[in-house]
């Protein structure tokens, strides 16, 4: 009969499974064209594409080029880069849609170096509009190309959900027809097979709880305790969990419960009684009391056994001796606490350290404009004004005769007008330094303010704005970003304002700032994306690399005390962001698709604060 049954089960699933097969495969070979088809188009779109975009980046050089007299080496490159992609498309054999663009743009290319000033522009302004007309062309050209295969997979796509639909409604007429003449055998069979359980379910259910248990839990106790509670059965390793003498005759309910803590004792005693009544597993835990004094910590797991014998339901479980986990437990709560406190004081110290790096930079601006300033006065040519007053003290008598005869009285005129424009140029640049030396003076009031305001104690909650908390960060991160060339794009949505310990987030923030910049260092194209919204929880804060990304075997270890994959790293940051991210009834993630491919780090915090979050 199983035989018989296994052979209409499989011609069921080949039913099922032929008809849908067919389908997949067919879907399989449209899928296959049309990705030859996107392969082919895509790359093309994105040539032109970025062919129009750089010609963009110059003619809105060469329009600014009104305002400031020269093209900026930016969209000179622009140009050079937009003729490189136009030669790049001509070469994979689409003159027919370029037209005479590739050749214009060359030469524009060669005849507008960086630095063309606006008189050498404008001779050629109906060149450039028709660079500019070709290009857009070109690119609507790809663009059109590219949604018609785009279209064309959509209708493919169609066609296929019909074909699916088909082959759905022929597996599934033929899967009734399996199913009802399977379903006799089947009933044959579990009718069978029920009656062969029924006879050993009773058997079974009590030799696995009270042996099964018993050999599988080391320094485990197995015991039994009856309905009415006036029965108790348990094994010798009880006697030695308890530390009972009298090893002969098990106790009473009431004489083990003796044994249990009186703090504990209503407590186990009703868990017991719970679970009798109600016919549901037990799972407690409590401390008993030994006859030396000492106190052990024991857990009780049971389950309530009903069978066909007269003595009714009974509790069968066992007792673990887990004093050696409560105290490890108690150990590892007292080293988590300090480890949050190391890693609380070493994010601070990292913070400060920022903070002292923006100062230094600010520090050499002012001593630049300082030595400018000193050159100036150096320089300055007020020693020639005491010797023209010299000769006209000198000739005071007959002035006008020196200035019209004298050869030095000639030159005095000239000499005076070309002493008072350096004197003047002399007196704007000391004006421009100084305005600098005030500005980074004033930066630098601002540096040590924001590091005063949170030097503090944390502990303390604010209502705060989140995005004027990231901006703070970013200022303390200033220095490395821009010493590495580091873009910085901010996508800040409106967010409410929360209540927060802000220097536990400052933290946080300040930390993943700093791994970012690491991580795009070594980086061809650097940039980090900050952004700020509203999520389920609250509000999100999340920062985007463009770095050497994260491993998938690092994932799930990042986050851990110690664990670093920098060579100068301690294994802190990350840590201590989760646990005070966890501490603020947050939570810290991060998100990479491997190696090289940037990382994300995602920081979600509630509106308030949650009480006992750590726990």
């Amino acid at each position: 009969m199983k035989r018989s049954t296994d052979s209409l089960i499989g011609l069921q699933f080949l039913a099922v499974v032929v008809p849908i097969a067919f389908v997949l495969v067919a879907q399989l070979m449209a899928d296959g064209r049309r990705a030859t088809a996107l392969d082919y188009s895509r790359p093309l779109r994105n040539l032109a594409n970025e062919a129009r975009a750089n010609y963009r980046t110059f003619t809105n050089g060469a329009a600014a080029a009104v305002d400031t007299g020269t093209l900026s080496r930016q969209s000179a490159e622009a140009l050079r880069a937009t003729a490189t992609f136009l030669a790049t498309l001509k070469s994979r054999g689409e003159s027919q849609v370029l037209g005479e663009a590739p050749g214009l743009v060359a030469r524009l290319a060669v005849e507008i170096p960086s630095g063309t000033t606006l008189e050498r522009l404008l001779p050629l302004r109906a060149q450039i509009a028709t660079a500019d007309r070709l290009t857009k062309a070109i690119d609507e050209d790809f663009e059109r190309r590219d949604a018609a295969v785009v279209r064309d997979a959509v209708d493919s796509a169609r066609r296929q959900k019909q074909q699916v639909t088909a082959a759905l409604f022929v597996s599934l007429i033929l899967t009734v027809v399996f199913v009802l003449a399977t379903r006799r055998r089947l009933q044959e069979r579990i009718e069978a097979d029920a009656a062969i359980e029924r006879r050993r379910r009773a058997e079974l259910e009590t030799i696995s709880i009270r042996f099964g248990m018993a050999t599988q839990a080391a320094r485990a106790g197995v015991y039994e305790v009856y309905e009415n509670g006036c029965k108790v059965w348990w094994s010798e390793t009880m006697n030695e969990l308890y530390g009972r003498s009298d090893r002969a005759v098990p106790p009473t309910l009431d004489e083990w419960l003796d044994l249990v803590h009186p703090a504990d004792r209503v407590a186990a005693r009703a868990a017991m009684t719970t679970a009798l009544h109600e016919r549901k597993q037990l799972r407690t835990q409590y401390r008993i009391v030994k006859p030396d004094g000492s106190t052990g910590h024991v857990e009780s797991i049971a389950a309530v056994i009903a069978d066909c014998s007269d003595s009714g339901p009974r509790l069968v479980g066992i007792d673990l001796d887990v004093t050696e986990r409560i105290e490890a437990a108690a150990r590892e709560n007292v080293l988590q606490r300090q480890l949050r406190d190391a890693s609380r004081q070493a994010g601070m110290a990292e913070v400060a350290t920022n903070v002292l790096h923006n100062v230094g930079n600010v520090l050499n601006s002012v001593n630049v404009s300082a030595t400018l300033v000193a050159d100036g006065l150096k320089r300055s040519r007020t020693a020639g004004l005491a010797r023209v007053v010299s000769l006209l003290e000198e000739h005071r008598t007959d002035l006008g005769a020196f200035v019209s005869l004298d050869e030095r009285g000639k030159v005095l005129p000239r000499y005076l007008a070309e002493l008072s424009k350096q004197l003047a140029a002399d007196q704007a640049m000391a004006l421009q330094e100084l305005q600098s030396l005030q500005g980074n003076i004033d930066h630098i009031k601002e540096i040590v303010a924001m590091q005063q305001r949170y030097a503090k104690l944390s502990g303390a909650t604010d209502t705060i704005d989140v995005t004027h908390l990231v901006e703070e960060s970013l200022r303390i991160n200033t220095s490395g970003f821009e010493r590495h060339a580091i873009a910085i794009v901010r996508e800040f949505a409106p967010v409410p304002a929360i209540t927060v310990d802000k220097h536990k987030v400052l933290q946080i923030l300040v930390n993943l700032l700093r791994n970012a910049k690491d991580a795009c260092e070594s980086a061809d194209r650097k940039s980090v994306t900050i952004r700020v919204g509203a999520c389920g929880t609250g509000v999100q804060v999340a920062v985007a690399d463009t770095g050497v990304g994260i491993l998938p075997e690092n994932m799930t270890r990042i986050f851990g005390h110690g664990f670093t994959t920098k060579k100068t790293g301690h294994g802190f940051g990350l840590h201590s962001g989760a646990l005070a991210a966890k501490e603020l009834g947050g939570t810290l993630r991060a998100e990479s698709h491997g190696a090289g491919l940037g990382a994300t780090f995602v920081l979600e915090l509630p509106l308030a604060p949650v009480e006992n979050a750590h726990g």
